[in-house]
């Protein structure tokens, strides 16, 4: 067994086509500690639902596009260069702007007090909440 894993996402402009879902993991098969993803979210596209974790923290590094993030009842603008931390329990959602010209694209850090094993899928959805740029 080797003490890492290497997955490859290619160039940025191919994230969320190959899936059409916008969204990869690179957790390796062995991930203990932290959970990685990268997501592509088309202009006017947003997240398909609200989203929180029990136990997670989760780090948004924006690369690319301008948006919305939805922490709780704040509304943020994201562009590249734009970091959030989001603490366990906050409901998030992210928006891509209609007029950005390309899609919105971050990394996604998630880690928790324990190994990701144990913390297991602490994932809450909730489909049924309206996103705050929805007029």
């Amino acid at each position: 067994m080797s003490g890492y894993d290497v997955t490859e996402f290619g160039e940025m402009d191919t994230w969320g086509v190959a899936e059409g879902t916008g969204k990869r993991f690179a957790n390796g098969k062995d991930g203990q500690f932290l959970g990685l993803s990268v997501n592509a979210t088309d202009p006017g596209a947003s997240s398909p639902f609200w989203h929180r974790h029990e136990r997670s923290e989760e780090v948004y590094v924006f690369l690319e596009g301008q948006g919305k993030m939805a922490l709780d009842d704040d509304v943020i603008d994201v562009q590249a260069g734009t970091v959030v931390r989001v603490a366990p329990e906050t409901w998030r959602a992210v928006h891509s702007a209609a007029d950005a010209g390309r899609p919105l694209k971050w990394l996604c850090m998630r880690g928790g007090g324990d190994t990701l094993n144990a913390i297991g899928h602490d994932g809450e959805l909730d489909r049924e909440r309206p996103f705050p740029w929805v007029a």
